[in-house]
């Protein structure tokens, strides 16, 4: 690579790098103080930095959250495409929840967050929830976290019923209840025609506007990862416990992803195509490795719409609709990196998740796999928001940033792949509509367009 080579890629990347340099001088000033013995206000001052950045993020969720449900359910017009539409989403839906549970199986079984030592379990006793409380009761939390009777007091609490079967409130938003708002409202938005058009646009532009202060926020995380992984380091006593849960979590990361992508994704290829799932993935390879080496299915779209044309023949109507909607919807790789990060987060905190929370855990990651777009390590702002609606601290989530940089290249070819995969399965499903497809409807297809914001 010639060194006008490298300044653009540098140019290019530079977020990562400078990401990548705050984990090497973290890591090297927190193992240089430790040995001097810190005090407290000196532990304290060199993680303030890391505690802003993280402040940043919660405070910016709501918004984000808010805006990018409503304005992506509302620029949703099923009636338009009907069939085409209905069976594109049904592909999203269903993919997204075998990832999402494939995930949460796997962290359950390996858990790779377990056996913390004590210094990592001092807020398991405020937050696990009570063992006394009925089964029943968790379920019915669920509907009453789902139906909030304020929705101004879901911003920052949830309901939850103790051990006397007495329903209290507790810290911590209720993310259920404000996504089936949001979905209500952004539904019908999208039904008002003209009348609704001020709503959508006044949505899109917050979502534009939170986007934009996320992304300008996002170059404080270089400061912010190195003041946590030096404070983690200096705070932390046996931190080769930490270090090595973290390693078993990018493996239990890395054998949920692969095990996706040769797995169940070239079965749902078999079950709905009849044909070797396989001719069809060796075909991919170029937009697997742009995938890899971009971070984004967006920056990939051009070359995934050239190899599905030129190598796939998939009808170029329906990659024109497909892929466009499948690089903020369908999202399958960070919707599995989503769940495992939130219960490995819960695990290295010495916090137990009952059933009914990793119930809460599954149905809260599908919902936001699906209908919200993203941002630069995206999918790690959204666990901070899965963390709030299973009652689990966020604080440790900053160890994420220092495997982001490898995570995020290989969860992201898997949402380029499950992409390709639905244009093709939604391509054979729809070849009876295709062909009696009229001239407007044509049309159509190939100039809808949807917010391409990738989730990471």
């Amino acid at each position: 690579m010639s060194d006008l080579g490298k300044k653009s890629w540098i140019r290019r990347n530079l977020l990562l790098v400078l990401t990548l340099c705050g984990v090497v001088f973290g890591t090297i000033l927190g193992f240089s103080l430790k040995a001097v013995h810190l005090n407290a206000d000196y532990i304290v001052l060199i993680a303030y930095p890391g505690e802003l950045f993280m402040r940043f993020l919660k405070m910016i969720i709501l918004p984000l959250l808010i805006s990018c449900l409503i304005y992506g359910i509302a620029s949703l017009n099923v009636g338009t495409n009907g069939k085409i539409t209905i069976r594109t989403f049904t592909y999203f839906l269903i993919s997204s929840a075998i990832s999402v549970s494939i995930g949460l199986i796997l962290v359950v079984l390996i858990q790779p967050g377990s056996n913390s030592a004590s210094g990592n379990n001092k807020n398991s006793t405020e937050t696990t929830t009570n063992s006394n409380v009925k089964l029943l009761d968790t379920f019915l939390d669920l509907g009453r976290n789902l139906f909030p009777d304020n929705l101004f007091r879901a911003t920052f609490q949830q309901a939850f019923t103790n051990s006397d079967r007495e329903m209290r409130f507790r810290d911590g938003t209720n993310t259920m209840g404000i996504v089936f708002f949001c979905l209500m409202i952004g539904g019908i938005l999208g039904t008002l025609g003209e009348r609704g058009k001020t709503a959508i646009n006044f949505f899109h532009g917050t979502m534009e506007a939170t986007l934009k202060i996320v992304r300008g926020g996002m170059w404080m995380a270089p400061i912010g990862v190195c003041s946590i992984i030096a404070g983690k380091i200096v705070e932390v006593e046996n931190l080769g416990v930490v270090m090595a849960q973290l390693g078993k979590f990018v493996i239990t990361v890395c054998i949920g992803q692969v095990f996706y992508q040769l797995v169940v994704l070239p079965v749902y290829y078999y079950v709905c195509i009849r044909k070797n799932p396989y001719k069809f993935y060796v075909k991919l390879f170029n937009p697997m490795v742009a995938g890899f080496a971009t971070c984004s299915t967006v920056a990939t779209l051009p070359i995934t719409m050239k190899t599905l044309h030129e190598k796939v023949g998939i009808n170029p109507r329906i990659t024109r609709f497909v892929l466009p909607l499948a690089c903020s919807m369908n999202t399958d790789g960070a919707a599995q990196f989503m769940v495992m990060s939130s219960a490995f987060l819960a695990q290295i905190q010495g916090i137990d998740l009952q059933i009914g929370d990793l119930i809460t855990l599954l149905i809260i990651t599908i919902i936001l796999s699906l209908a919200i777009g993203s941002v630069p390590s995206g999918a790690v702002v959204l666990v901070v928001v899965i963390l709030a609606t299973i009652d689990v601290p966020a604080e440790q989530v900053t160890l994420l940033f220092t495997v982001e940089w490898l995570l995020d290249r290989i969860r992201t070819t898997n949402n380029i792949l499950t992409d390709c995969y639905a244009a093709a399965i939604v391509e054979h499903l729809s070849r009876h509509e295709l062909q009696e497809e009229t001239p407007e409807e044509e049309q159509h297809l190939q100039i809808v367009e949807v917010e391409k914001v990738q989730m990471k």
